[in-house]
């Protein structure tokens, strides 16, 4: 059974929601997943895993969600060779049009430097600032995960 580790931050608690969702999926389709927020998780962990899977939200301009910051820049100088990865999170694409989803693209674009191979393209949901999951974006990001595992 292949094991992936899934390392999410979350500010308001949508991406948390997500990760959870998207752990449903990754399982469901036979990939046994460690869940962690990212003030819990090392990078040096990644290494002891088949399949990475990142999960942030975008804040301000474009930027990752604070936590998130200073494991992204640990990742600098890792190398994921030989993995399968993908990225995910939400993103208010109405208020913030040009910048939608921008931290979504910087953790695809980190794990591909590092090496590692994007099995599936990147899960952007949109939800309005203030908004929570809804059951229809949860079912959105567990179909993604499934998607995910059959292709691994």
């Amino acid at each position: 059974m292949l094991k992936a580790i899934l390392i999410y931050g979350s500010t308001t608690g949508n991406t948390e929601d997500l990760a959870q969702s998207v752990a449903s999926g990754l399982e469901e389709g036979g990939v046994e997943v460690a869940v962690k927020n990212v003030t819990a998780a090392d990078v040096g962990e990644l290494a002891d895993y088949e399949v990475v899977v990142l999960g942030a939200s975008t804040w301000g301009d474009g930027e990752l969600q604070d936590d998130f910051v200073p494991f992204y820049d640990r990742m600098d100088n890792l190398s994921l060779a030989g993995k399968k990865a993908a990225a995910f999170g939400p993103g208010d694409k109405e208020s913030f049009p040009d910048t939608f989803c921008a931290a979504v693209d910087m953790l695809e674009e980190k794990l591909e430097q590092c090496g590692a191979e994007i099995s599936i393209g990147p899960l952007k949901i949109h939800t309005e600032t203030g908004d929570e999951v809804d059951d229809a974006i949860r079912v959105e990001a567990r179909k993604w995960a499934l998607g995910m595992a059959r292709s691994l």
